[in-house]
């Protein structure tokens, strides 16, 4: 039978840390992302709001914002499993809750925007249809429309 090892004088175990810590932690933490993520869709919401009508084309606008939430969720994923290996419960799991929030998010804005993101953009037409066509035969100008 093996018996533990004695400590150092002074030297503690390990246990993790406090729950008011752990619940200050949880709490920053959400709010600090809050105010990323509403500063990244106003950011969007700005980019797509045109009063000229020859801005940024939507479907741009909606990937960078998909790219940018999918982003964020892998950084709450990297928190929460980091908080999960220091022994913080707490903000752990309220990290995998926002995780799952932003993934949430981001699968209802691309929901929502599937029409605009699998539309192509129309090749520019010219109003022009030159002469043929436009005569129903080789004759007067009196068989074609307006003449």
């Amino acid at each position: 039978m093996t018996r533990p090892t004695p400590r150092a004088r002074g030297e503690r175990e390990r246990t993790g840390s406090h729950w008011i810590a752990d619940i200050a932690r949880a709490l920053l933490l959400t709010l600090l992302e809050a105010v990323a993520v509403t500063a990244g869709l106003y950011v969007a919401a700005i980019a797509a709001w045109d009063t000229q009508g020859g801005g940024d084309d939507p479907r741009t606008v909606v990937i960078v914002l998909l790219v940018g939430l999918l982003l964020a969720a892998v950084a709450t994923a990297v928190v929460s499993g980091r908080a999960f290996r220091r022994r913080a419960p707490v903000t752990g799991c309220v990290q995998a809750l926002v995780c799952a929030a932003l993934l949430a998010g981001a699968a209802g804005i691309a929901y929502q925007s599937r029409d605009h993101l699998g539309q192509q953009t129309p090749a520019p037409s010219s109003p022009y249809r030159g002469t043929y066509g436009q005569c129903f035969s080789g004759g007067d100008s009196h068989e074609c429309p307006g003449g």
